[in-house]
């Protein structure tokens, strides 16, 4: 009897212990599968976050059509677009500006249903992958330490900005930008089609001197300059002799910030926009000269004029101004706000 009493105990000791080892089993392969769709769950999450951040660039030169990350492509815009030796509170700027413009048009589906954006700066903005720009920055005798202090600089810049865009009256605004106006920005509405938008008028605007763009010269063989004119703007256009030329081309009227707004040739008007385009000049700001040898532009600063300067940025950035007073000063009555 006490053997068969022994022996009972013994198996209802050996059950527990069984049973024990197979709930702990159920519990922690339960525990287990709860922990598996917790981990999947948050790892969607981060697929459609990174799929929310996605932007697809077209290659002009190849036409191919590449998917990045927005800030993989913010990094190569900002560094294409602007000297990575600048400020980087200047940087800073210029990832916010950036990225405006970069939402902007994808909201407004500007490429189409395809494309994001493309990668030349006529069109959208400049854009180099890292690999492209240490290339660049080789070619231009910067060492390794300086390409890698460039390189995080850009990043600082991008990271720290994240998500942070300029508005105004809720919306994306037209975050045009350009490398220098060393007088004056301009008024959006005296260049292109005459439409005022509130944050883009002219301010007053301070540069360094030595920036190598500042002065430049484009002269013109009389010959060529009404060959253009003729293929160009008016078919009908002719001057009797070079002569004739030399009297009869004249600045014709200014824009309110002191550019030219366009040139009188005989009874032909020609935009100075037209001007910049035909002949390669760096900006409007121009004074012309009739030469034995032809029509001399002499340019002050570069680009349109339109919404921020660079190198302004640049120099308000070293005089203790930061990326938000930058915005603030070039996009009047604006907002900087960041968004989910």
């Amino acid at each position: 009897m006490k053997r068969w009493l022994v022996f009972f105990c013994i198996l209802l000791f050996s059950l527990s212990i069984v049973l024990s080892i197979i709930n702990k089993f159920i519990i922690d392969n339960t525990e287990k599968k709860a922990l598996i769709k917790q981990e999947e769950k948050e790892e969607k999450q981060i697929i459609e976050y990174k799929a929310n951040q996605t932007i697809r660039v077209k290659m002009c030169k190849t036409n191919e059509i590449i998917a990045m990350d927005i800030n993989d492509y913010l990094r190569g815009v900002v560094a294409s677009e602007m000297p990575a030796a600048y400020n980087i509170e200047a940087l800073k700027a210029q990832a916010i500006v950036a990225r405006t413009y970069t939402y902007r048009k994808m909201l407004e589906n500007a490429e189409g249903p395809d494309v994001d954006m493309c990668d030349d700066f006529k069109h959208c903005q400049a854009f180099y992958n890292k690999e492209k720009l240490f290339s660049i920055w080789t070619n231009r005798g910067f060492d390794d330490s300086t390409r890698i202090d460039y390189w995080n600089k850009v990043n600082e810049a991008v990271i720290s900005t994240q998500n942070q865009v300029i508005t105004y009256n809720g919306e994306y605004i037209k975050a045009f930008f350009h490398a220098s106006s060393p007088i004056k920005t301009e008024n959006i509405d005296q260049i292109w089609g005459g439409i005022k938008i509130p944050y883009l008028v002219s301010v007053d605007n301070v540069e360094y001197e030595n920036y190598p763009n500042r002065n430049s010269e484009v002269i013109v063989a009389f010959s060529d300059f009404e060959k253009q004119l003729e293929e160009q703007i008016d078919d009908n256009f002719k001057l009797s002799n070079i002569d004739d030329l030399k009297e009869k081309i004249k600045i014709n009227s200014y824009t309110t910030s002191g550019r030219v707004k366009d040139i009188k040739v005989g009874n032909l008007i020609v935009s100075s926009e037209k001007l910049r385009t035909l002949f390669g000049l760096k900006s409007t700001q121009f004074e012309v000269n009739i030469l034995d040898e032809g029509i001399s532009f002499k340019v002050i600063g570069y680009g349109h004029g339109i919404g921020m300067s660079q190198v302004g940025a640049n120099y308000m950035a070293d005089n203790g101004k930061s990326c938000l007073d930058i915005i603030k000063y070039y996009y009047t009555g604006v907002d900087i706000i960041t968004i989910k």
